[in-house]
């Protein structure tokens, strides 16, 4: 059974993240199906309206989390757009070795180190 869909929420420095987490979704090993419903090009004139759209066909947001990620306007607009729409949120710390700065609006009860089977167990709790 597909997992829940999740927007994915970063910094563009970051896009590195995105990829591996969609790379390890993609194993068969795992019982998870990931969607990427992320904004490739931020702040063109139909980003937001982008996002939103984007956003409702989801159950939530995943917060992958950056050196530079709490400074991000972007990530700002969509963490609040996330508890707009009612929808689900957590973040995941991208470097298992360091812990960076956690951006306003996403509990810091709420953030993971970067562990697949972690991030699984969190989307389960989605359904």
């Amino acid at each position: 059974m597909a997992g829940p869909r999740a927007f994915i929420s970063f910094e563009m420095e970051d896009r590195w993240a995105r990829d591996f987490l969609k790379e390890h979704a993609r194993d068969k090993r795992n019982d998870i199906h990931f969607e990427d419903y992320s904004v490739q090009d931020p702040f063109d004139t139909s980003w937001k309206t982008q996002c939103r759209a984007r956003m409702a066909r989801t159950k939530g947001t995943i917060v992958l989390i950056g050196p530079t990620t709490y400074l991000s306007e972007a990530v700002q607009w969509e963490i609040a757009e996330t508890a707009r729409q009612d929808h689900y949120l957590f973040g995941i710390q991208i470097n298992r070795d360091k812990t960076h700065p956690v951006p306003a609006g996403v509990p810091t009860s709420s953030v993971i180190r970067w562990n697949f089977q972690q991030i699984v167990d969190w989307l389960d709790t989605w359904t």
